[in-house]
């Protein structure tokens, strides 16, 4: 019994010290990312760089198996344009001379003209002129960037056998669940939740990011009641098997529940359109090897219809109620539509580079008219606060990171034949279509623990894409202990999940 405990420890943790740190490091990180308020505040955000920092190191070191695939070609190029868009705001950094900046960035140049003047009449120091007209946002900017390439390169690396990734997929979710359940015991009754989030749009834009894989958990465990049941014909063990059913039921339930008592328009309508796109890839697509029968599609089309009206039932009417509300033909004066017009004005005045990474809030000074009153601190949209800070460059750089990542996941989804791997992978690109829907119309990604979380994920979901039985351990069997040869765990013989 003690040693098949052992094995069971080796086969998740792996037989090399930093492999295991590694693993750990990236648990508590999905698991705490969020807190608190999305890791905005400097020891929050500080968090999350050492534990992606000590994760890839961790991984750089782990030993790397025989025969273990090498990492794809597209997920190093993503990872190296969200590098590059560090390497942008490095640049954005550099003392330049006044006339090199005045070619560069005429309006950044202006700035510190401008702040030399003032400073000048009170004999102070200006600062040495530079594209970012803040560079101390700037450089953390940076850092985070770093961050996320860092997450995600680890992910792909650590997460790379089944059980590791089972256990990374309940640690995620059952973060999100307790997260979900205790902010709506915290809140009003008729308030929207948050969470560990200030602003309730931004909680719905992280639930987003774990609502795919309750998806297709609640399918696969569905399909599989049914594909054991052909197989068998026996009744025996089905109470268990449908226990599990409800279990995932259940937790998709919670997930779809707390992004729409979020209130968030946004939210609600990228992940409904997210649940659309993977239940429909599901069940139009599946694994070539593996012939999901009507009865399969069927069995998990019920599970996640089941989670919706579970979810429908005990909310109510309330999330519809800011829908209802919406006037379409207020939409001119709508703040968020007049911040968009205001941005692609700032970004007129800094084309290519932009005015340095995370330096929104000081750029949109420059246009903001008298009555429009109050500190815009964000764009309200991903690509456009990314076009005003990082100019063209960084718009392209961030772009092609999406769709390097969108392609890869494809791909690998494709390509891979068992489901259980197929699914994480799916669902992969499930959450990256919703948070990248998402974010046309907010901010998620100025919160570190959003795209901290989802570089993780993504890691993960092209590990599992990447994934065959050869990348499962050998670890020793009870048997073993006692002169017998080593044994593969079992999981590497599990061609059918």
């Amino acid at each position: 019994m003690a040693a098949r405990s052992a094995a069971s420890v080796v086969s998740i943790l792996g037989p090399s010290p930093a492999g295991a740190v590694g693993l750990v490091v990236l648990l508590v990180a999905a698991a705490t990312a969020p807190f608190p308020l999305g890791g905005v505040q400097p020891g929050g955000t500080l968090r999350i760089q050492l534990l992606a920092f000590l994760a890839l190191s961790a991984a750089l070191l782990e030993e790397r198996p025989p025969g273990r695939q090498r990492i794809p070609r597209l997920a190093l190029l993503a990872a190296a344009l969200v590098a590059a868009l560090a390497v942008l705001g490095a640049v954005q950094l550099l003392p330049l001379p006044a006339g090199v900046l005045k070619a560069v960035s005429p309006a950044s140049a202006a700035v510190y003209s401008g702040a030399q003047g003032v400073l000048s009449l009170f004999r102070h120091a200006s600062p040495a002129p530079r594209v970012s007209i803040a560079p101390y946002e700037t450089s953390g900017v940076v850092l985070l960037a770093l961050a996320y390439a860092a997450m995600f390169l680890a992910a792909v690396q650590l997460v790379r056998t089944r059980l590791r990734r089972r256990l990374f997929g309940a640690t995620l979710l059952g973060s999100m669940a307790l997260q979900v359940l205790t902010a709506v015991g915290a809140e009003r009754q008729e308030a929207r939740i948050s969470g560990p989030y200030f602003n309730p749009d931004h909680f719905a834009g992280y639930l987003e990011i774990g609502l795919p894989f309750a998806f297709v958990l609640a399918w696969q465990v569905a399909a599989r009641v049914v594909r054991a049941f052909r197989r068998t014909h026996s009744v025996e063990g089905l109470e268990r098997r449908l226990a599990a059913v409800a279990f995932a039921v259940i937790l998709w339930a919670v997930l779809a529940s707390g992004i729409a008592l979020t209130q968030s328009r946004g939210g609600i309508l990228a992940a409904f359109a997210a649940t659309l796109f993977v239940g429909g890839l599901s069940a139009a697509f599946p694994a070539r090897r593996h012939q999901t029968g009507m009865r399969e599609k069927a069995a998990g089309a019920a599970a996640a219809v089941a989670g919706f009206l579970f979810a429908a039932a005990a909310l109510g009417g309330r999330p519809l109620l800011r829908f209802l509300a919406t006037d379409p033909r207020d939409l001119g004066a709508d703040t968020r539509v007049q911040v968009w017009g205001l941005s692609l004005d700032v970004w007129k005045r800094f084309p290519v580079f932009g005015s340095g990474l995370g330096t929104f809030r000081e750029a949109i000074r420059m246009v903001q008219p008298r009555e429009l009153g109050g500190l815009l601190e964000q764009a309200h949209s991903d690509p456009m606060q990314l076009l005003v800070t990082g100019g063209l460059a960084g718009f392209l750089l961030g772009a092609g990171a999406v769709v390097s990542l969108f392609v890869l996941l494809s791909r690998g989804w494709q390509g891979q034949q068992h489901r259980e791997e197929r699914a994480f992978a799916l669902a992969g690109l499930g959450a990256l279509v919703s948070l990248a829907l998402h974010g046309l119309a907010e901010f998620n990604f100025s919160l570190p623990a959003t795209p901290a979380t989802l570089a993780a994920v993504l890691g993960a979901s092209v590990a599992a894409a990447l994934w065959r039985e050869s990348d499962e351990p050998v670890v020793l069997s009870a048997a073993s202990t006692v002169g017998c040869a080593p044994a593969r765990s079992r999981t590497a013989n599990v061609t059918r999940p």
